[in-house]
């Protein structure tokens, strides 16, 4: 019963998170059971009637792909997706100018739309968009993007899927990955639940590591890799550190794997 009941509101142009709410149904769930339902064309204006922010009318496909599982993982960790009264927007912030492009290649694809700003700073850039259809459309996958939320949780979605897990790895790694002049690798996250998740990654793929606990005015997690040459072969063969720069400290202003490459050639190749 739970289950025509879900479909008839889909079909009737309710999003995901409204049907979960009218129904007190898990999202999971009427996620699962909304797979390829498509919308009457009543129900298609109903749930494109309040869009605000873009100047024409976006059209949406159903589902992930390699683009969009990397959006969703930038925004994560380096990105926002948030509501402010009627406003809706989307914003990624990095100082990479490679991941910056990258970003807006994939919304392009995925979209077919360009930043409604694009801010140029000192140590960094910032790119924004403001729609809620693509706000809607994230906030299907995720409770939360913001991981100081304990409701932030990687979707199994994109965990159980093999195309993906290696694409929220090189994210997770691309944003919040850093590289000591002495060579330790390592990622901070205030966020257990999705530093537990990451962790089961980097054992699916093979990579020696270590949670340690700590307190910095709340409590977070630094992941760091196990040093030793097959453990950090390993990581430079699945390629998670390709565009970012080093933001402070000793190599400030060079590309990580850069670092990385030099420290390992030093260290374990004669």
């Amino acid at each position: 019963m739970i289950k025509q009941k879900i479909k008839k509101l889909r079909t009737e142009g309710l999003s995901l998170r409204e049907i979960s709410k009218k129904l007190n149904s898990p999202y999971s769930t009427v996620r699962r059971h909304c797979k390829n339902i498509e919308m009457s064309e009543q129900g298609k204006k109903r749930y494109h009637s309040k869009v605000k922010g873009v100047v024409k009318y976006i059209k949406i496909k159903e589902g992930l792909n390699e683009e969009k599982v990397r959006i969703i993982s930038n925004l994560l960790f380096d990105g926002a997706v948030y509501k402010v009264k009627s406003h809706y927007s989307v914003m990624y912030v990095n100082s990479s100018k490679e991941l910056i492009d990258q970003f807006m290649g994939d919304m392009w694809r995925v979209y077919g739309v360009k930043p409604s700003s694009f801010e140029i700073f000192k140590t960094y850039y910032r790119v924004k968009y403001l729609s809620k259809q693509i706000y809607n459309d994230l906030m299907d996958y995720f409770d939360s993007f913001s991981t100081s939320d304990p409701r932030c949780s990687i979707p199994s979605l994109i965990l159980d899927d093999a195309r993906f897990k290696i694409i929220i790895l090189r994210a997770f790694w691309e944003n919040e990955g850093s590289i000591s002049k002495e060579g330790k690798l390592s990622a901070d996250l205030i966020n257990f639940k999705v530093i537990k998740q990451l962790s089961n990654l980097h054992n699916e793929f093979g990579l020696k590591h270590n949670i340690s606990k700590y307190w910095k005015n709340k409590w977070a997690y630094k992941l760091f890799l196990s040093r030793s040459k097959e453990n950090y072969q390993r990581f430079l063969d699945l390629n998670l550190l390709s565009k970012a720069n080093v933001t402070r400290g000793h190599f400030i202003g060079r590309k990580k794997i850069d670092v990385l490459k030099e420290y390992f050639n030093n260290k374990f190749v004669p």
